[in-house]
């Protein structure tokens, strides 16, 4: 009669165990399909108030951990209630065998047992995937079990009675001592208590191997008491699978408890009884919440969806309607720049004729070749603009950026209003693969968009290395960055700032602060358009005490022409 009531105890036992770890995986799932948006960005959420609220909905949660396909580990975040060294555990979580499977989506809910300073932990697994349901990333949690055990499932009454359970190694996962964690049942309490009996519990440990269920009486001790005497317990177990691991659920109790079988046996059914509308009542307030959860995750879906289809199509309007301003602008470039020629070319003619006719005015020939410098760099900047919408018929190949960056600042001297100065800063001498024109059209534009945004503007144009924190900042966004040379181009002013509205939209076509003044926006978009075509990188800092565009240009390593 009590070994029967003991299996339907630990029946109970076994189910409730599963549940909360079950429970604990939801929780996981939750979390990540409520706050991580896997369509924009492989990264957890940045407030640190939902990680808070994470581990406070379960304290079995000592930490929560991103890593890509590669298992590279992107982000990392401990509880604050973690039991254990926050270095052992985040070096300890990825020894899991487990693991390398997860990382490609196919391991199931939970990895295998691993133990950290008498504390049992196991990964919870939630796979990444993107719109194509390709994996691009891993979340993953380890579970605290002993702390779950202490938490969820102990029983008040332990000094004679308690569920434990262990893995297949026989060690010990669960247990209200928890001094026994991680301790083989026979070899692991023999090295701790090497004076004692063990004959009866071996024949324990063989029985449970060769067995998936039942229960046996033997002779061992309560090994969550100071003064360890044998008794007779009667021990009732399952073996179950939990994620990729398999455990051994065992209840045990004293064979004599409470003076005889008849009060024993009813003790045992009355908390049978209480336990199962226990596990009843959990059973289907976990139903109705997660039917309730589902319901509202699929109401998210549905909803995050239909924004998602009304944004496309408002963004491909705005596209068409770019690219039909665009073709626009094209044909009426196209004659601009025949007429420019048409100008340009007698101008050049007769300046030249003006040069040869006055050599000995020293004075008046500096002004005149200041005048063909100007027009012949308006000839090729005209001849630039045809180069912008005829991607064959440009050329790369390696030349100075030094030249590149002096040439952009003697001709914007020319041109630009006395009232704003220039100065440069050349620190480093470079070499880099890039358009013949390219750069000075760059330098063009933001030179003319920094004077425009104030009339006594003070620019200054620098040549140099990128510091080492904007380097680490360049190789985390751009891997082809890494263990390269790289060149950097910056154009600062003491200018008002850009306008914390638009500056999210500096970039766009036809997008200009300046209207009344005849701005057309198209300065910063060709900029864009160059960095773009190039693989280059642009960085923006802007204040009320100025903007700064840093462009970032890999340095060429030899002189062969690409």
């Amino acid at each position: 009669m009590g070994k029967s009531q003991l299996e339907q105890v630990n029946e109970v036992s076994t189910k409730l165990i599963v549940a909360e770890i079950q429970s604990s995986a939801n929780d996981l799932d939750s979390f990540v399909t409520d706050t991580m948006n896997t369509q924009t960005s492989l990264q957890l959420p940045q407030q640190n108030k939902l990680i808070s609220q994470f581990f406070r909905r379960n304290h079995a949660f000592s930490g929560i951990f991103l890593f890509d396909t590669k298992g590279k580990q992107l982000e990392g975040h401990f509880s604050s209630e973690n039991q254990v060294e926050n270095k052992k555990l985040a070096k300890k979580l990825i020894t899991d065998p487990i693991f390398a499977k997860a990382l490609k989506g196919d391991a199931k809910q939970n990895g295998k047992v691993y133990f950290i300073q008498q504390n049992s932990f196991f990964n919870l697994y939630h796979p990444i995937y993107n719109a194509q349901k390709e994996i691009q990333g891993l979340v993953v949690v380890p579970l605290n079990l002993e702390q779950l055990f202490l938490d969820k499932i102990q029983p008040t009454d332990t000094a004679q009675r308690y569920p434990l359970m262990k893995n297949e190694k026989m060690e010990v996962v669960m247990h209200p001592a928890k001094e026994q964690i991680g301790l083989n049942i026979i070899t692991g309490r023999k090295k701790r208590f090497p004076t004692l009996d063990y004959t009866d519990l071996e024949k324990l440990d063989v029985y449970q191997k060769q067995h998936e269920k039942g229960s046996l009486s033997y002779h061992s001790y309560w090994w969550n008491e100071a003064d360890l005497t044998s008794v007779l317990k009667l021990n009732a177990f399952q073996w179950v699978e939990i994620g990729e691991d398999r455990f051994v659920i065992a209840n045990t109790s004293d064979f004599y408890q409470d003076n005889g079988w008849i009060l024993h046996d009813l003790l045992i059914n009355l908390g049978l009884v209480v336990i199962l509308l226990m596990v009843a009542s959990l059973l289907v307030l976990m139903v109705r919440l997660f039917a309730k959860q589902q319901h509202t995750i699929n109401e998210n879906q549905r909803l995050k969806e239909k924004r998602q289809l009304e944004a496309e199509k408002h963004q491909l309007e705005k596209s068409l309607l770019q690219e039909s301003k665009m073709e626009t602008i094209g044909l009426v470039t196209t004659g601009i720049v025949h007429d420019m020629n048409n100008f340009l070319t007698p101008l050049i003619g007769n300046i030249e004729l003006l040069m040869a006719e006055h050599t000995n005015d020293a004075e008046l020939l500096g002004d005149l070749e200041d005048m063909h410098y100007a027009a012949k760099k308006g000839q090729q900047l005209s001849q630039r603009i045809l180069h912008f919408s005829k991607e064959a018929d440009q050329i790369k190949k390696i030349q100075s950026l030094n030249q590149a960056v002096e040439e952009a600042v003697t001709t914007m001297k020319i041109l630009i209003p006395k009232t704003v100065t220039i100065t440069k800063e050349i620190n480093l001498s470079a070499d880099a693969l890039f358009q013949q024109d390219d750069v000075q059209v760059l330098l063009y534009n933001l030179i003319t968009n920094a004077y425009q945004a104030k009339a006594d503007a003070t620019i200054t144009v620098s040549l140099i290395s990128p510091s080492d924190s904007m380097y680490q900042k360049i190789t985390a966004r751009a891997f082809i960055y890494q263990n390269k040379k790289l060149a950097m181009i910056q154009v600062s002013d003491n200018g008002p700032g850009i306008d914390s509205r638009v500056k999210d939209k500096i970039f766009t076509p036809f997008l200009t602060t300046r209207k009344e003044e005849g701005g057309t926006g198209l300065g910063l978009f060709i900029v864009s358009s160059i960095v773009k075509r190039n693989s280059w990188l642009m960085e923006v800092d802007s204040s009320e005490k100025g903007t700064s565009f840093s462009l970032i240009i890999p340095i060429a390593e030899n002189k062969e022409v690409n």
